[in-house]
């Protein structure tokens, strides 16, 4: 029945639902080991701190002597224990016997076994001892246990506790505290012969003993589990701290926090042991957004602020009040919880309620935290959205909250950045989040804006100020209460450095630094997707380059789950490379076309991404006119929202058609002006690429040149075309490897370098033989 009323109550809101205070601490078997624990460390350390007295032996043994780093040791131990929940005898033992010194280890088991056998005179002498050691010293300067210390605290409020228990209260407890003995030790061996002479009255003491403990096990059981299994009793402080403990690790560093499961178990028992304590239900709901357990997670969300409307009739007069402003920050939260589910219009009526329910008792702390959500459900890229981020920069500036400040200037820049803002103006704004952040020691909010650089200088092509900002992440001092920062921006910072590393042929060593993220974001945490997605990512291109079409189709189905548009994309360009022209040019098509019409969705540089896939398409048909279309609407995208990089690639694919088209020195013109953004800038791919459409545009217009200065063109073309193949066999790119020996060859051949030319010819033999062309149209590629 105490399982079903337990339950009832959860049920309760308002006075009515009360039962009356109750205590916050509470005698457990377990505090009461911890208690006999400090008890026997704190006689072992008097006798080693007594005075010396003439006459009398006072050196211990030096087995027995407690040294420093054994005494911290011992008080590290002690004050984790006091924080935890209830533990087993047997794990209390397996963590103390390591610390302990043998005689105290000894003397603690002794006292246990003590009070188990000798019924509850011993336990009640015990807390009598307790009185003294509090107030008898040592000396007159130094008392055992200061009655103000953390242990003096505890062993008063646990006498306290202990002395207003009544006798059949103190009876349970020692049936509690017997029960929890023999989990380890078992039920002693009772001698029938030695009870056949006893009374009536000792044969019903017993038999309610046993009825007793009985009980107490089916309670357990009802509960739950056993103590081991269920994770033991928590008080109100110790699920105070737990909670505030495990929120702060989901918060900046998940890896280090309990297991979703685990943790959910111990929420259960805290529940368990106070059903009232609503910051369980936040906690839960923390753990199960983390991993994506919506329908849970609102359940758990409602919980949380309908027990912040549980008040008793001491604190009545503050309903009104405290009440509001739970009414206030549940919508607040409703919204944001809708805006991870999608749901924008029920995300804005959450937030609209916030809103009203704000303004109507002036808490503009709460108004700000609804702006700040509010420019980021509604719709991206409108002068009404710049608005409200302006607004909420300045109102949080001047209401002196830096993290709002903070996080709505880093909004300010990505939004100015997506929507053709100067790239000067946008690094602006981030170096004030920057500056803002090293004022307040804000590291959650810095590594958060060096995520951000990172992202915006790698859309801009500047990969080595992107790789810089990266790092920077990765070394930051974040350390808050000795836990460092690991959160997404950490995980984005990795991955970026894996694909850098990925983009120079460095396959190792990229997949070692996905490894690394693989074991600080485990995959059960809410960023693990990110390095997920980035693996399977170079998992394709690196199968992709090197002809591998098992490989690259199984990292594109496990891509299908991580990031449609993404897989969407690189579908076509597997289609396109394996000669799959009409399936290739239907799946681009109608990704531009998504992409045009959801265009606030994505960053700038997918649609210029997307239109050269098309473009690369149309080369190698030979539809020359469709991929200039493609290149020059890249272009002017490209220059609106300057993006360099792109600008220049566009410019080398422009210049490749033409070419096709048979206008070499237009196209050497072309890439004399953007040549150098692609060499510093640009993957190991594409500078090979821009290197060997180089090379042919100078062959080509060396026809024109008179002998001399033909040949001069044609070994500087031959330079060139080593260093090409040296790139792509950097990257294990075959087919292209073959298709620059190939031309190598033709080189040589007029050159009339016969040796080098039959050199080029065998080896381009062995790589036909090992990966024959199946498709014509990839002979036209760049």
């Amino acid at each position: 029945m105490a399982g079903v009323d337990s339950q009832t109550e959860l049920l309760r809101f308002g006075p009515v639902g009360k039962t009356g205070p109750t205590h916050k601490e509470q005698v457990t078997p377990h505090k009461i080991s911890l208690l006999v624990l400090i008890y026997e460390y704190c006689e072992l350390k008097k006798k080693q701190n007594q005075p010396f007295i003439f006459g009398q032996s006072n050196t211990l043994d030096p087995e027995e002597r407690i040294s420093e780093s054994e005494k911290r040791d011992f008080m590290t131990l002690i004050l984790k224990l006091l924080q935890s929940p209830d533990l087993p005898l047997k794990e209390l033992l397996n963590q103390t016997q390591n610390i302990l010194k043998p005689k105290i280890f000894d003397e603690f088991v002794d006292r246990l076994k003590e009070f188990y056998e000798e019924d509850v005179l011993p336990l009640m002498d015990f807390f009598q001892e307790l009185h003294r050691m509090l107030t008898e010293p040592i000396t007159p300067e130094m008392p055992v246990i200061s009655s103000s210390s953390v242990l003096g605290l505890f062993f008063r409020g646990m006498i306290l506790v202990f002395d207003s228990l009544s006798f059949s209260q103190v009876t349970i407890l020692y049936n509690q505290f017997k029960h929890y003995y023999e989990e380890v030790n078992g039920p002693a061996q009772i001698d029938e012969s030695e009870n056949f002479g006893g009374s009536l009255m000792d044969s019903i003491t017993k038999e309610t003993e046993r009825l007793t403990c009985s009980a107490l096990g089916r309670e357990s059981s009802h509960l739950g589990g056993t103590k081991s299994e269920s994770g033991g009793y928590f008080s109100h402080k110790q699920a105070e701290y737990f909670i505030s403990r495990q929120g702060f690790l989901l918060q900046h560093n998940e890896k280090e926090a309990m297991s979703p499961k685990e943790l959910q178990t111990q929420i259960s028992n805290m529940l368990q042991s106070n059903p009232a304590l609503a910051e369980a239900h936040f906690l839960s709901y923390m753990n199960n957004l983390r991993v994506k357990e919506y329908c849970t997670a609102v359940h758990n969300l409602f919980h949380c602020f309908d027990r912040n409307t549980n008040f008793t009739d001491v604190n009545l007069a503050n309903k009104t009040v405290e009440e509001d402003v739970s009414r206030r920050y549940a919508s607040l939260n409703l919204a944001g919880l809708h805006f991870r589910f999608g749901h924008k219009e029920e995300a804005l009526a959450a937030l609209q309620e916030a809103i009203r329910m704000a303004q109507e008792t002036n808490d503009h702390v709460c108004l700000q935290h609804a702006l700040s959500w509010l420019h980021r459900i509604e719709d991206a890229g409108n002068a009404r959205t710049a608005s409200l981020i302006a607004r909420s920069v300045d109102k949080s500036e001047e209401m002196s909250l830096p993290n709002i400040t903070s996080l709505s200037v880093q909004a300010l820049a990505k939004h100015n950045a997506f929507f053709t803002a100067r790239p000067s103006s946008v690094i602006e704004y981030m170096l004030k989040s920057d500056i803002l952040n090293c004022q307040h020691s804000q590291p959650h909010f810095m590594c958060v804006s060096y995520a951000q650089k990172a992202a915006l200088w790698h859309m801009y092509g500047k990969r080595e100020s992107s790789s810089m900002c990266s790092q920077l992440v990765l070394n930051l001092d974040t350390s808050e209460g000795g836990i460092y920062h690991n959160g997404e921006s950490v995980c984005l910072a990795l991955c970026n450095i894996a694909r850098i590393f990925a983009d120079e042929g460095n396959y190792v060593l990229a997949l070692e630094v996905i490894n690394n993220a693989k074991q600080r974001f485990p995959p059960q945490t809410q960023h693990a997707h990110l390095w997920m997605t980035y693996e399977q990512e170079i998992m394709f291109d690196r199968s992709l380059l090197s002809q591998k079409d098992e490989l690259a189709s199984q990292a594109l189905t496990g891509l299908q789950a991580l990031d449609e548009d993404e897989y969407r994309l690189r579908s076509g360009i597997f289609k396109k490379e394996k000669g799959d022209v009409s399936t290739a040019l239907s799946t681009l098509t109608r990704l531009k076309e998504h992409v045009t019409t959801n265009s606030q969705k994505f960053s700038p540089e997918f649609p210029c991404r997307v239109m050269l896939a098309l473009a690369d398409l149309y080369i190698q048909t030979g539809n020359h006119i469709s991929a200039t279309s493609q290149i020059l609407e890249c272009v002017m995208k490209s220059e609106e929202h300057h993006l360099e990089y792109l600008h220049s690639l566009a410019a080398v694919y422009l210049a490749f058609v033409q070419l096709l088209m048979r206008l070499p020195e237009k196209g050497l013109s072309l890439l004399d002006r953007h040549m150098v953004t692609v060499l510093s800038h640009g993957s190991c791919l594409d500078r090979a690429r821009t290197l060997y459409c180089y090379a042919r545009c100078t062959v080509a217009d060396g026809n024109r040149l008179s002998a001399t200065d033909r040949k001069s063109s044609l070994l500087q073309a031959v330079n060139t075309m080593t260093t090409v193949i040296e790139l792509f066999k950097k990257l294990d790119a075959h087919m292209r490897v073959k298709d620059a020996t190939y031309y190598l060859a033709r080189l040589y051949h007029e050159l009339g370098y016969t040796a080098e030319r039959n050199k080029c010819a065998y080896e381009f033999k062995q790589l036909d033989s090992q990966f024959p062309t199946h498709s014509q149209g990839t002979v036209l590629r760049l």
